[in-house]
Parts: structure tokens; C-alpha cells; sequence
């Protein structure tokens, strides 16, 4: 009985994609916290979900496609961001921000920014209360 070249090959080939992702996720495991608060991020050092609020009295600037403002935690805490991808489309709708980034001497450099809107249908619930 003799094994056949393809079983062999479809082996090693299985065998590295399984060694392959299960070195990707103990490094992502190693490299972020998930969600966290402003001082948890600072302590990490790691990547890592902030969710918060624009703090509209603090300076906002554009320049070029680098998108600068602050963001207060939900602890109160207070934080510089810098996006380098441009200015989120809705921010100044946002009832929330979401930063995925790291906190390096007080300012998170942001990876990803997700910008949540209040709903459609609470702004319809608002109208059908104000109707009764």
C-alpha cells in the first residue's frame, strides 16, 4: 500500500494554514485588549477599542488627511486622537465614537474610527411622542 503524492502534499498543505493561524491569533491574543478605557489603554500600551464622546470645546482640525480632535471616555478621561485617514463621514452626528488605536504620551493614535449615529427609528419614535 503506498501513500499518494497528493494526500502528502494536501497534508503539509492543511498543516501549514492551521500553524499559520494559530500564530496570528496568539500574536493579535499578545498585540490588543480589546475594549478598554482611556487609562486601561495608556497602562497597556497595547490596541485597543476606546469607546467615548467628541468633546466639542476642545480644538478639531483637518489637515490634509490627518483628522485631529479629543475624546472623553466614559471614566471622564481625556484624550488627544489623530486619524490619519481623513475625517469620518456623520462625526458631528455621532452620539458615540468608537477608537481602535494605541495611547502613546497621551494621545491614541487611531487605526480605525467607527462613528455611532443616533437611529433613524429613535428620531421617528421622538416625532410619534411629540404627535400624542
Amino acid at each position: 500500500m503506498s501513500v499518494k503524492p497528493k494526500f502528502i502534499i494536501g497534508s503539509v498543505v492543511i498543516v501549514a494554514v492551521l500553524a499559520w493561524l494559530g500564530f496570528t491569533a496568539q500574536e493579535w491574543g499578545n498585540s490588543s485588549i480589546g475594549y478598554a478605557s482611556i487609562s486601561q489603554a495608556k497602562q497597556s500600551g497595547k490596541l485597543a477599542y476606546i469607546k467615548g464622546y467628541w468633546v466639542k470645546e476642545e480644538p478639531t482640525e483637518t489637515n490634509l488627511n490627518i483628522f485631529t480632535f479629543y475624546m472623553k471616555d466614559e471614566e471622564g478621561n481625556i484624550a488627544r486622537v489623530i486619524y490619519r485617514n481623513g475625517k469620518p463621514n456623520n462625526f458631528e452626528q455621532a452620539s458615540s465614537v468608537v477608537v481602535q488605536g494605541k495611547l502613546e504620551d497621551g494621545t491614541i493614535y487611531a487605526k480605525d474610527i467607527l462613528v455611532k449615529c443616533p437611529s433613524k427609528y429613535q428620531s421617528e419614535k421622538a416625532d410619534s411622542e411629540k404627535k400624542s
